[in-house]
């Protein structure tokens, strides 16, 4: 699975795709989700979209939202607080499903 609980949080293994059209959940593969983001990977402008973006789709705010490895990276893992398992995956389903859609 793509998300593991951590205490009352919840980490999530996350794929990104830097300098995409738009910011979208593209899939999930294994343990792993895998995100487009619209910004280039420099000066944390893809972390900064990437937090944003999961901030909307999950409707909480960005301040609960950190990544705690692979900040250089396209490998990362995010924690995020204030969130319920089965909230968090029916966001994400509901917005790659959306994406698939198209």
């Amino acid at each position: 699975m793509f998300f593991d609980n951590k205490n009352e949080n919840i980490i999530l293994k996350i794929r990104v795709i830097p300098n995409s059209k738009e910011n979208c959940i593209k899939e999930i593969i294994g343990d792993t989700l895998k995100i487009k983001i619209n910004a280039p990977p420099k000066e944390n402008k893809a972390n900064n979209e990437l937090i944003c973006f999961l901030a909307e789709v999950l409707h909480i705010k960005k301040s609960d939202i950190e990544i705690i490895k692979g900040l250089k990276s396209r490998e990362k893992l995010i924690e995020i607080k204030n969130i319920n398992k089965d909230v968090l995956l029916k966001e994400i389903y509901a917005q790659s499903n959306r994406i698939n859609k198209k």
